[in-house]
């Protein structure tokens, strides 16, 4: 019983570990401390830059943040963002790509993530590059009964805009750089079922290894 529900921990940490941050929610509001330069939830000083997540109808999916004023402060180029540790970072979930946003010369400016970056803030994750696609195609090994983690990061000019997977269960929380894989198989993430030359379907071959 005890390894029960062990296992059933480990089920259950793998599948919310894309989800392991509170993203900023539509209308909440985010402060930036200049003096400090650091991010925060909650307003630290009457000085501190305020920016509101609004999302619209035709948006694509993107989080725009606005001033006070309604000017616009950051997107649309992000689809979830989070504050940890005083940064502010934002998933683009279209192209795979990860983005802090520092404060220069008066406006908010995206900065990629750097793999080792992005592994420090997800650490059970497995990083597979674009670049490591050969011939769009890559095959994971794993134990059998393991269950794996992916982040997939685009290195490339390469875009996966409205890309999905199949099957869509290694995907659940629809953050698409995420997948959570438990059986030997093959996993395609593709633009709507093609496989063109101007929209190359990604082939993940999962093997079981002893």
């Amino acid at each position: 019983m005890k390894n029960l529900v062990i296992a059933l921990m480990a089920v259950l940490i793998s599948i919310s570990a894309a989800s392991a941050y509170n993203y900023i929610t539509e209308k909440q509001t985010i402060f930036y401390n200049p003096q400090k330069s650091i991010w925060t939830l909650m307003p630290e000083t009457e000085d501190d830059i305020q920016i509101t997540n609004k999302s619209f109808i035709g948006s694509g999916g993107f989080c725009e943040y606005y001033y006070q004023d309604g000017k616009l402060a950051i997107g649309p180029e992000i689809n979830v963002g989070f504050v940890h540790d005083g940064e502010f970072i934002g998933i683009n979930s279209q192209e795979l790509k990860f983005y802090k946003y520092t404060y220069q010369n008066k406006k908010f400016v995206p900065e990629l993530l750097t793999q080792e970056e992005i592994q420090k803030l997800y650490p059970e994750y497995k990083i597979i590059k674009i670049s490591e696609f050969k011939n769009n195609e890559i095959t994971i090994n794993k134990k059998f009964f393991e269950k794996i983690n992916v982040l997939l990061l685009n290195d490339t000019e390469q875009s996966f805009y409205k890309y999905t997977y199949e099957p869509a269960s290694v995907n659940p929380d629809y953050i698409k750089p995420f997948i959570h894989i438990s059986h030997p198989g093959k996993i395609t993430f593709s633009h709507y079922g093609e496989d063109t030359k101007e929209s190359p379907a990604l082939k993940i071959r999962v093997k079981n290894k002893l």
